[in-house]
């Protein structure tokens, strides 16, 4: 079982923005988020969500850029700024948000995507006007300048080199991603390449900032034991006087052709045991097809009962196998991993698997699984919507991707409208060889 864990999860790590830190659970299960939401004249989206159960409160805000938004020359830009604003500000000495955050008992962390970045701080009550002036001088005049840029630079290059380069597997994502997209800029990853990091010039950092850190490209979302009225208050003294930003924003609108063939490869790293790597296309995020895909995900993968552990791990084949939709908001990637049990040949595993695909193409899943499969995903509502950050951040990602928060409230009718059919139906759609990447990974000589 250790084993386990040493092999899938660093990758699966690497797979996943991290979500909020802060997990405090409300008294009881939510039906129904009630908030309130308005735009400030400088186009910033406020919203806000008052939840008494604990004395904490979580500032938030989330920017409508990703890696998806850089050039194809200047990669890694959006996930070298989530380090670069912690730099501080003209009125916040480098090296100090973290510190006075922790100091008035609060935790803080950021999260990049290809799509979108994402900051919060998690406060005692009486500290959210600290929270909202930090947020707001960042916003306005973060510290980027020569030394901070330099300094980060460095930090965002060492950290590809331990948890992609160095790691195990690491490179999968990116070699995956080149492969399965060749016009859209979902083909490189939020770490994005060490040369275009190292040799970007200060100038294009600053343009970077000046273009997408501006409040009409963010949603601030407040949520826990606020007073409306005064926070109200607090955010248009702090982030009102903040100027519109007047660039032009890239938002790519390029359509992948279709794969048309299998794409298949062999990468020879620095491991032990070999795997089997695949990468289908899919659908975007908070379409009746993602979704559905959500459903046969349960039921391939994520249970104790799923095929994937019936039919593979629990018979010996491999000692670990995963299948994991990206939640991203352009038609994005489906990830399939199987690492094969020593003696078993990775081919039998990539047969195993291809298998289990072919199966939900051709027969319906069974009522029991799918009934099994719905009340999972109803329970992972229901349990999310008591979790202060997951709905900070559901409320910020609706916002931002659909322009419509308040889909966090109809997340129960979108799944209630998928059928069994709809699963063979994307099944179908999605899952077919001529869809897919394979990539097998393989110990570099010596290595065995």
């Amino acid at each position: 079982m250790q084993m386990k864990k040493i092999l899938i999860l660093p990758v699966l790590a690497l797979m996943c923005c991290y979500s909020a830190g802060a997990q405090t659970k409300t008294d009881a299960p939510k039906t129904n988020i009630e908030f309130l939401e308005y735009d400030l004249p400088n186009g910033l989206h406020v919203i806000l969500y008052e939840e008494h159960s604990t004395p904490n409160v979580m500032m938030s805000i989330m920017y409508h850029v990703g890696a998806k938004n850089e050039q194809p020359h200047l990669t890694g830009f959006a996930h070298l700024f989530e380090h670069l604003m912690f730099e501080g500000s003209e009125n916040i000495g480098r090296g100090e948000f973290f510190k006075i955050v922790q100091a008035n008992g609060g935790e803080l962390n950021a999260n990049t995507s290809a799509d979108r970045t994402f900051y919060f701080e998690f406060m005692p009550s009486n500290q959210l006007e600290l929270a909202i002036w930090m947020e707001a001088e960042r916003m306005f005049h973060a510290k980027i300048d020569s030394i901070g840029v330099a300094t980060q630079k460095g930090v965002v290059i060492e950290e590809r080199k331990q948890s992609y380069d160095s790691r195990p597997y690491g490179s999968f994502l990116e070699e995956a991603g080149k492969r399965a997209f060749t016009q859209h800029p979902y083909q490189w990853q939020t770490i994005g390449y060490p040369e275009h990091i190292r040799n970007s010039s200060f100038e294009d950092v600053q343009n970077f900032y000046k273009t997408f850190y501006v409040p009409n490209n963010a949603v601030v979302v407040i949520s826990g034991d606020i007073d409306v009225p005064q926070t109200k208050a607090w955010v248009e003294k702090y982030f009102g006087g903040i100027p519109r930003g007047t660039r032009p924003i890239y938002r790519p609108e390029i359509v992948e052709p279709p794969l048309k063939a299998e794409v298949r490869d062999t990468i020879y790293d620095n491991i032990q045991l070999p795997a089997v790597f695949m990468a289908y296309r899919g659908p975007a995020t908070g379409t009746k097809d993602a979704h559905a895909l959500d459903i046969l995900t349960q039921i391939m993968y994520s249970s104790a009962g799923s095929r994937f552990n019936t039919n593979i791990t629990d018979k010996g084949l491999a000692m670990e196998t995963a299948l994991i939709q990206m939640p991203l908001e352009h038609p994005s990637l489906c990830y399939v991993i199987g690492v094969p049990n020593v003696g078993i040949d990775a081919a039998e595993v990539e047969a195993a698997l291809s298998a289990e695909f072919e199966r939900i193409q051709n027969e319906l899943v069974t009522e029991e699984e799918f009934q099994m499969a719905m009340a999972a995903a109803e329970y992972g509502i229901a349990s999310g919507l008591t979790q202060l950050a997951h709905v900070t951040e559901e409320l910020a990602t609706n916002y931002t991707y659909f322009r419509d928060a308040n889909r966090i409230n109809r997340q129960l009718e979108f799944y209630s409208q998928i059928s069994r059919q709809d699963l063979l139906d994307v099944a179908k759609k999605y899952f077919t060889k001529g869809n897919r990447v394979v990539l097998y990974y393989l110990p570099k000589e010596g290595n065995n």
